[in-house]
């Protein structure tokens, strides 16, 4: 506890008047150090701007005082920042670093063409990156995208930078019109530089704005693949929808898994069951919701090149039970139902499956055919028949399943009793 109320003395001491004493300067540097990181990484930007000014007065380095005017101009202290910059320009004219925020001190004060005239100068004589940049904001404030734009171009040509790319391609895009000069230049830059998450999401979003959408595409799903950047493979799946582009979707989806359960529908919309039933197991096993188990029990039923096999019949039945003892879905429950009763494998107790569904949706035609199909397997004809005969009447007699079920329960005889 002494050792961290001590600390904490110092640091007031520090902040409200500075040691006068002389001796071991290293130390003393390396605590006004700590303080002032310390403060700034609390974001206490004016605490540590007097910091920094210390440092600056005990040292004479110069990056003390810079810091401290960074941490001023953090804390939006213009009147202080004013003040220090033109103190210290009183003491180091020719100062480039101190220049340049006396630039910035007179944009944030709206004194834009004077910010500008004083920025140019400095980028001339320097020819420097942060003097372009400085510049080309001036300009910008006084709305001359052309000027901001010859100012950013040169600062690229310094070091090729991708944020002053960015920059440059959305003035160019949205400032001066220049659309397809835009796309190039991003495009071009990508092809030399090499491509990055910022840049490739940027180029996909002024293709895709441009109305380019095949191009926008492929510029995100590229980007994903580079950077595995889900945002982008979320960008080139909304073109894919947009497009009602299946194919593509599924190898996006399948190499990114950024929507599994589309992913499942997808297969399903095509009948690659067994694709659909392998995924919707790894779903379950990822998820434990055992809708997916009996999806793909079903999938694997529907896929199958022989459904009379009695292993994958006991299988699937065995995963539609599991996943019907935690469920109270009828969809699957007549899915068991049926199976059970069409295999006949324990009819009663498949129709007691397909009754459970009926109770949950009575009028379900679906329902009421499974349960007519399994009284026919008991050899109850009249009641299958007045139950297939009820299914006719509410989605007559198109349904293949339907016309057989019908015509095989016609030709059945009842059995005395």
């Amino acid at each position: 506890m002494i050792k961290y109320l001590s600390a904490a003395l110092l640091a007031i001491s520090i902040a409200h008047a500075a040691p006068v004493v002389t001796y071991n300067t290293k130390v003393l540097e390396d605590t006004y150090t700590l303080y002032a990181l310390d403060a700034q990484m609390r974001q206490k930007y004016h605490q540590s701007s007097v910091f920094f000014a210390e440092l600056y007065k005990q040292t004479s380095k110069k990056e003390y005082l810079y810091q401290s005017l960074r941490m001023l101009e953090q804390s939006n202290e213009l009147k202080t920042l004013s003040k220090l910059t033109l103190e210290s320009l009183k003491v180091l004219p020719e100062d480039e670093v101190l220049k340049r925020f006396e630039v910035i001190v007179l944009l944030k004060e709206g004194k834009f063409a004077e910010a500008s005239q004083k920025a140019l100068v400095l980028s001339e004589k320097g020819k420097k990156s942060p003097d372009y940049l400085l510049y080309a904001e001036t300009r910008l404030k006084l709305g001359d995208f052309s000027g901001a734009i010859t100012a950013l171009k040169k600062s690229y040509d310094l070091n090729y930078d991708e944020s002053t790319a960015e920059r440059i391609a959305l003035i160019q895009y949205t400032q001066l019109g220049k659309k397809g000069e835009a796309i190039t230049f991003l495009k071009e830059h990508i092809g030399t530089q090499g491509n990055s998450q910022i840049l490739g999401k940027r180029l996909g979003s002024l293709y895709a704005d441009s109305g380019e959408l095949d191009k926008a595409a492929l510029m995100y799903e590229e980007t994903y693949d580079a950077f595995k950047d889900s945002a982008s493979a979320e960008e080139a799946l909304k073109i894919y929808l947009y497009e009602k582009d299946f194919s593509k979707m599924t190898l996006l989806l399948e190499k990114s898994h950024l929507n599994d359960p589309l992913l499942l529908d997808l297969y399903v919309r095509v009948k690659a069951f067994d694709k659909a039933s392998a995924l919707a197991q790894a779903l379950y096993e990822s998820e434990n919701n055992p809708i997916y188990l009996a999806q793909s029990s079903i999938f694997r039923y529907e896929g199958a090149t022989n459904r009379s096999d009695p292993v994958l019949i006991a299988e699937v039945i065995e995963g539609l039970k599991r996943a019907n003892s935690d469920l109270e879905e009828p969809l699957y429950l007549n899915y068991l139902g049926y199976l059970m009763i069409d295999h006949d494998v324990n009819v009663s107790e498949g129709m007691g499956y397909v009754r459970r569904a009926l109770a949950k949706q009575p009028d379900s035609p679906f329902y009421i055919d499974s349960l007519a199909w399994g009284h026919y397997k008991q050899g109850e004809c009249i009641e299958a028949l007045r139950l297939i005969k009820q299914v006719e009447s509410m989605i007559g007699s198109d349904e293949e399943e339907v016309r057989e079920h019908l015509k095989a329960i016609e030709k059945c005889k009842t059995k005395e009793k």
